[in-house]
Formats: C-alpha cells, sequence, structure tokens
C-alpha cells in the first residue's frame, strides 16, 4: 500500500495556530485517522486491497484497489465502519467521567464527525451508502447519476444554512469542512463526467 503525505496539511495547521484552535484541529486529526483505520481494517477483512493512503489536511483519505466481497451488504459495513469507530470514541469518553483533558472537546468531535459522514453526499460514508443500496434496484450509471445531483442539492442547502447562521456559529472549521466537501465533490463530479463519457464511446463503437 502507498502512503502519501500532502504538504497542505502544514499550511492548515498553521492558519488553526493563527486562529488558536489548533488544540481542536489536533483532536479532528487523531479521531479522523481512528475513523480510517477502522475503514481499513474492516476493508481488509472483507478481502480488499488497500491501494494508497493520504495523510491530508482533514485526515486521511483511504483508497482500495477492490473490495474483497464486492456485494452491497460489505460495502455498506465497510462505509458505516468508520462513523461507527467515532460513535464508540464518543461512548467511551462520555463515561470516562473522572477525565477532564479536553474530555468535552473529544466527544463533541466524534459525535459532529460521526454525523458529518453519515451526511448523504458523495462521496461521504453516507452519500456512498445509499448510492449501494440504489444499485440494489437501479443500475450502477443511474444509481451515481442520481448521487451525483442530489449531493449537489444537499451541498447547496448546507453552504446557504451556514452562510445565514455565520455570525452565530463563528466556527472556522466548518468553513473549511463546506470548502473541503464541495473540493471533494467537484473531483466526484468529474470522474463521473470522465466515466459517462467513456460509456457513451464504448457504446457506439459496440453499436
Amino acid at each position: 500500500m502507498k502512503i502519501e503525505i500532502n504538504l497542505k496539511i502544514l499550511l492548515m495547521l498553521l492558519l488553526f495556530f493563527i486562529f488558536k484552535n489548533i488544540n481542536m484541529y489536533c483532536i479532528f486529526i487523531i479521531f479522523i485517522i481512528i475513523h480510517e483505520i477502522a475503514h481499513l481494517i474492516v476493508g481488509l477483512k472483507i478481502g480488499g486491497i488497500p491501494k494508497k493512503m493520504t495523510l491530508n489536511p482533514f485526515g486521511i483519505s483511504l483508497e482500495f484497489y477492490s473490495y474483497g466481497k464486492n456485494n452491497c451488504l460489505s460495502k455498506i459495513i465497510f462505509y458505516l465502519i468508520g462513523p461507527i469507530a467515532n460513535l464508540i470514541c464518543a461512548i467511551i469518553f462520555i463515561n470516562l467521567k473522572n477525565y477532564s483533558f479536553y474530555r468535552e472537546e473529544i466527544i463533541y468531535t466524534n459525535l459532529a464527525i460521526f454525523m458529518f459522514n453519515l451526511i448523504p453526499i458523495y462521496p461521504l460514508d453516507g452519500g456512498k451508502i445509499i448510492n449501494e443500496i440504489l444499485k440494489i434496484f437501479i443500475d450502477t450509471s443511474k444509481s451515481n447519476e442520481i448521487m451525483i445531483i442530489f449531493s449537489k442539492l444537499v451541498l447547496v442547502i448546507i453552504s446557504f444554512t451556514y452562510s445565514i447562521f455565520i455570525i452565530k456559529i463563528k466556527n472556522i472549521m466548518i468553513l473549511f469542512l463546506i470548502l473541503y466537501l464541495w473540493y471533494l465533490f467537484i473531483i466526484e463530479e468529474k470522474k463521473y463526467e470522465i466515466y459517462k463519457k467513456t460509456k457513451d464511446s464504448v457504446r457506439k463503437i459496440v453499436s
């Protein structure tokens, strides 16, 4: 498995240091890494072959060549295990009542990662889970198209909502997460457009 480090993480550390949120950022990175390690363990358990692990400004991104047991249930378990790992971490720290070192921050961070990743946006875990469920009823091409449209709609709603409440929320991390979500979505949208054009070209050649 190839391991890469995105140097933009240094810029992110600097930004959060300037805004005096470096402790929260470090807590976030630690538990998002735990999130991805959970994905990795389950991926290996179902016979997946890991391709690349990248340390980026928002933790770790994990890519697989294949998922071994390439069925709907296995993939749903794979995508779901990351958020579940964060929920378990939150529950553990909730019950550590005598632990005071950043306890509340750790609890809220893990709950935030848990809920955030289950937002039905591609390529978050929530979006991938819905996509796998859709594939049970319709073909892959159609399910991908629906998820791209639906993800864009949800992202617009989230962005609009945050822009209204930005003065009250006053959380720069949420802004960075939204921007990063748009970045990830645009990449996925471009991948889908390439896939669609390739499929159309093959269809024309065959016909």
